[in-house]
C-alpha cells in the first residue's frame, strides 16, 4: 500500500508541474489563442478488482482550455446512475477528475505517423475521485475511490469546431484493498475560440 501511495504522490507531483508549465505558456501567449471546449459523451464503466459494482452505463461531462497546439486542462464530471453491486441492489456512482490532454499532432513525424488530419490521437492524465455508497468500494468504510487516471483516445475532426472524441480509461483506486476501474466512451466536443 505505501508504494501505491508513493506512486499517486508522483503521478499528483508531475500533473502539478505540468500544470504550472501550461499556466506559464498561457500567460506568454495571447488571450485570442486560447480555445475552451466542452463535450458530453457515453460509454460503459468496467469495474476491476477490489470492489464489489457490475460494468454499467455511463455518462461523462467535460470542459477544458488548450493552453497550446497540443496539450489541454480538462474538467471531467462522470455518472453511472444504474451501477449494479455484488450486494444486492443498485447505486449511483459519481465521478471527478483534472487531467491534462497531450496530442500525439505534437510531434514532428505526426503527418508521416498518422497521415489524415481530421484523425487526431492523444493521451490524458491525472486524478479523479469517485464517489457512491459505502457498501461499493473495498469494506464498509470507504465512500470514495480516489487515483491517478490515465487513458488513450483519439479525436475524429468534423468541423473546426465539432469532433468525435473516443476515450479508454483506467484509474488506480488508492483504497485498500487496492482496485482499478476502467472506462470506454463516445462522445461529441466542441471548442469555442481560437481553434485547436
Amino acid at each position: 500500500m505505501c508504494g501505491v501511495k508513493k506512486a499517486f504522490l508522483a503521478i499528483t507531483f508531475a500533473t502539478c508541474a505540468c500544470v504550472s508549465c501550461a499556466s506559464d505558456s498561457l500567460a506568454e501567449s495571447d488571450a485570442a489563442s486560447t480555445a475552451w471546449y466542452a463535450g458530453v459523451a457515453g460509454g460503459v464503466m468496467l469495474p476491476g478488482n477490489g470492489n464489489s459494482l457490475r460494468r454499467a452505463a455511463e455518462i461523462r461531462l467535460r470542459g477544458g482550455c488548450y493552453f497550446s497546439e497540443f496539450f489541454a486542462l480538462e474538467l471531467e464530471g462522470s455518472c453511472v446512475p444504474f451501477a449494479a453491486s455484488d450486494h444486492g441492489g443498485g447505486t449511483t456512482l459519481s465521478g471527478v477528475a483534472a487531467q491534462g490532454l497531450l496530442h500525439f499532432s505534437g510531434w514532428d513525424a505526426y503527418d508521416r505517423l498518422f497521415g489524415c488530419e481530421r484523425f487526431d490521437p492523444f493521451v490524458t492524465f491525472g486524478a479523479m475521485s469517485r464517489f457512491a455508497g459505502r457498501h461499493v468500494f473495498a469494506d464498509a468504510s470507504h465512500r470514495t475511490a480516489i487515483g491517478p487516471v490515465c487513458g488513450v483516445g483519439a479525436f475524429y475532426h468534423l468541423t473546426d469546431s465539432w469532433s468525435l472524441r473516443a476515450d479508454a480509461t483506467a484509474q488506480l483506486c488508492c483504497d485498500s484493498p487496492c482496485g482499478m476501474l476502467y472506462g470506454v466512451s463516445i462522445g461529441l466536443q466542441y471548442g469555442f475560440g481560437g481553434g485547436e
